[in-house]
């Protein structure tokens, strides 16, 4: 007799393994960029789709006067800010013919159980998915369907190099170094806090990048602070790729046909903590709307695992104000421009700048 899914089926021992799995996985989710926060947990858990976030707004800007004998001072005020957050339920379900497969495939290279194949395999995914959410919010309020200088509410902290005819594009197109640098500095005195968050970017803006690491006397990889730097791989130590002390992630969802010809890559440089994320905590064995369930087809010998999740990731300074068609926005409402408005002074001020090139 062959061993089911049920026989390794533990919910509560699931729903912690996959959490904390999900919470190690190196990824932008789990990086500094992104801060889980009690107060959000506590808005994922309640009801709505959407919910308000109240704030103090920035105070350091105010000015000082020369003291006056016997005069009162002018009295400055400290202002208040309500962001407005979308809250995401989301469903995901996966059938014992793709765990087979991935058991499969795992077990004959490591040395794995499978409960350790599936949870590690649900973790993974949930990571990509989180952050397929974030592209889809990124591109919402930097306006990345809308042409060169086009309209969005982060448009003022986007530098477009890029042309909708960018098949074979020039030098002045391409992102650099220099291209980098421009675009910090769009946060003006804010681009030193950018250091300690992080760069998102297309694979293809990653090789470009690589491409560019030469000079005549030494490679900048092997200085410190630029693209595959980090301790060296004969000390046994990790090996994180950096590019001028910002941490590297990937993803290969960062790209668009030009309206003419040719591509239009998107790349996002974050200060930490940029992103708060909460969720409501998942209860096993129950059909509630964040769930780790499982379910078990006797007469097909067929099983299935659904992983659902209610959650919040919301960018710093933002208000969602579009209304979903369904229970909770998808990708592509996220992704709408229209539906984002800023509640901050400035672009500037949110900690997120974006670099739209051809390559």
């Amino acid at each position: 007799m062959s061993t089911a899914i049920a026989n390794l089926w533990i919910p509560d021992i699931w729903v912690r393994g996959v959490n904390e799995k999900a919470a190690t996985l190196p990824s932008l989710i789990s990086s500094p960029v992104v801060v889980r926060n009690k107060e959000y947990d506590t808005i994922a858990s309640g009801g709505g789709v959407s919910a308000n976030v109240p704030y103090f707004r920035d105070i350091t800007d105010q000015d000082d006067a020369p003291q006056v004998e016997n005069t009162q001072p002018t009295r400055q005020q400290i202002t208040s800010g309500k962001m407005v957050a979308p809250i995401l339920n989301r469903e995901y379900a996966l059938d014992c013919t793709a765990l087979a497969a991935q058991v499969t495939q795992i077990l004959n290279s490591a040395p794995m159980s499978p409960i350790e194949v599936i949870v590690s395999q649900l973790a993974m995914n949930r990571q990509k998915r989180r952050q397929k959410v974030m592209v889809a919010i990124l591109r919402g309020i930097f306006g990345f369907v809308n042409g060169p200088g086009g309209a969005g509410v982060m448009s003022a902290a986007r530098n477009d190099i890029f042309l909708e005819a960018g098949a074979t594009p020039p030098a002045s197109q391409m992102i650099s170094a220099n291209c980098v640098i421009d675009t910090i500095t769009m946060l003006g005195e804010l681009a030193p806090s950018t250091l300690g968050g992080g760069i998102l970017m297309h694979s293809t803006v990653r090789a470009s990048l690589i491409k560019q690491d030469q000079t005549q006397f030494e490679h900048y990889s092997l200085q410190s602070g630029t693209v595959l730097s980090g301790p060296s791989p004969a000390t046994n130590q990790s090996f994180i790729e950096m590019y001028k002390g910002y941490r590297v992630y990937v993803s290969d969802t960062l790209v668009r046909n030009g309206v003419t010809n040719g591509k239009v890559f998107d790349t996002y440089i974050f200060m930490a903590g940029v992103f708060a994320m909460g969720e409501k905590p998942q209860a096993p064995q129950t059909v509630d709307v964040a769930s780790l369930s499982y379910w078990m087809d006797t007469q097909h010998n067929n099983e299935e695992i659904y992983d659902r999740t209610r959650f919040v990731l919301h960018p710093n300074g933002l208000r969602w104000i579009g209304t979903p068609a369904g229970q909770s926005a998808s990708n592509a409402e996220l992704a709408t421009p229209g539906n984002w408005a800023l509640d901050l002074q400035t672009a500037s001020r949110v900690g997120i700048v974006c670099i739209r090139s051809n390559g």
